[in-house]
């Protein structure tokens, strides 16, 4: 056995090498006592395996959950029109149009002539058309 299958074999089972399967018991604890190194491993799955099994003994939560409802707030949540999100939406909707057709005036343009802006306009190249 090596120190990574360990370790594997460590978190799933835990430190209480009675949990861990047969055929693999015997090596982890020939590995455990051969390496020292794995000393803190063991020693941080001993404390986890006994969190665990404080929190095994409490089974009455009744209270807990009476504690916890008591605090929720009662009621459910009002359904109907939410004046100020509508506001929202049409601010930004008026925001974006006026950004859409005014910010095109904010750009400096090029100095050209008439007929340019009209060839850049209206006479566009087609696909495969060079020129």
């Amino acid at each position: 056995m090596d120190r990574m299958r360990f370790e594997t074999l460590l978190e799933a089972y835990g430190a209480d090498f009675s949990r861990w399967p047969a055929e693999e018991r015997g090596a982890a604890e020939s590995f455990a006592a051969r390496n020292a190194e794995v000393g803190e491993a063991l020693a941080e799955a001993r404390a986890l395996d006994a969190a665990l099994e404080a929190a095994r003994a409490v089974s009455d939560t009744s209270a807990l959950a009476a504690r916890i409802l008591a605090c929720a707030p009662s009621g459910a949540a009002p359904v109907g029109f939410d004046r100020r999100a509508l506001m929202a939406l049409a601010a930004c909707a008026l925001f974006g149009v006026v950004l859409g057709f005014g910010g095109g005036l904010l750009a400096p343009l090029p100095p050209m002539e008439d007929d340019e802006y009209f060839a850049m306009a209206f006479e566009a190249p087609m696909i495969g058309e060079e020129g």
